[in-house]
């Protein structure tokens, strides 16, 4: 059971949903009087009109939306899946195994779905740019947003798994096998080397004030993320997520924050390849290989394979 003094005093959630409710309304004001169009314009041409002949982009953005789709796919057909939750009612930490919809309650499943609707978005853009058309301003706004968000979840998701996650399965005693079946490593690792290898290929001009769609997916998240715990499934996919934990407001916030870090990473690496693609290549490869693990470090599951 989880300990009582993890959790704040009675009103802890409503204070949660107050930091929440504020901190969406500020970000609605600063959308409002920011001239974002013309960002997402300037990113949006610097992603479609690369450096890199377009038939190679065009297949690297085929190669990633086709193993994240398939990944989707391998969600659905490997049956029931394994997961610790934090059950809202009874605030008892519980394995459970979801089947269908239901695995996509977490923030790694919501990482894949948004790198598979930007290389979904990115591809669209490359037809129409190939055959000649003009990009329609919706598109990009789609491809702008998503890349932004993609690479600021993609990248968080594959540092918390690689130094926080797997390392609590071997400190547990729990088999962590199945963290490395496909779909899990698509989510997990493939998904930040997709973007990091697009980010290679084009060198996108990206911009600090995008940062302002992660704290909104952030913000998204957990609010999907109370509303099933409240009404859905009657669970948290992480229990620190509980808007009735003490400090709960800080640590949703910061979940959103920390997506927006990740993002600011990617802006940098994106202006050290435009300054020097050979250098910047080497640092975001480095960083990649920093926080990617395809296998596990658990002694017993490595005797046993």
């Amino acid at each position: 059971m989880a300990s009582e003094l993890d959790y704040g005093p009675a009103h802890t959630d409503r204070q949660t949903f107050v930091a929440i409710g504020l901190v969406g309304s500020l970000l609605i004001v600063v959308y409002a009087i920011t001239d974002l169009q013309s960002l997402v314009t300037e990113s949006a041409d610097s992603l479609n009109g690369s450096r890199t002949p377009s038939w190679v982009v065009t297949s690297a953005r085929c190669i990633a939306l086709g193993m994240g789709l398939i990944a989707v796919g391998m969600m659905f057909r490997v049956g029931p899946g394994t997961m610790q939750v934090l059950l809202h009612e009874e605030r008892e930490v519980r394995t459970l195994h979801p089947a269908g919809f239901e695995k996509f309650v977490t923030f790694s499943s919501w990482t894949l779905l948004s790198n598979i609707l930007y290389f979904a978005s990115a591809l669209a853009a490359s037809l129409f740019d190939m055959n000649g058309g003009s990009i329609p301003q919706w598109l990009e706004l789609i491809q702008v947003n998503m890349f932004v968000v993609a690479c600021g979840s993609a990248f968080l998701t594959a540092t918390v798994v690689r130094y926080i996650i797997l390392p609590d399965f071997v400190n547990a005693e729990r088999d962590s096998q199945y963290m490395f079946q496909y779909h899990e490593q698509v989510m997990h690792n493939f998904a930040a080397m997709f973007l990091a290898v697009e980010v290679m290929l084009v060198a996108p001009v990206l911009h600090p004030q995008l940062a302002l769609s992660c704290i909104g997916m952030g913000l998204f998240y957990v609010a999907f993320a109370y509303l099933f715990a409240y009404k859905g499934g009657g669970y948290y996919a992480y229990s620190f997520i509980d808007p009735r934990k003490k400090h709960a407001p800080f640590i949703m916030l910061g979940l959103a924050g920390a997506i927006a870090v990740f993002y600011l990473g990617i802006l940098l690496a994106s202006r050290l390849v435009e300054w020097n693609v050979y250098l910047g290549s080497i640092v975001l490869a480095l960083w990649v290989s920093l926080i990617v693990q395809f296998w596990s470090n658990d002694p017993q599951t490595q005797s046993s394979s």
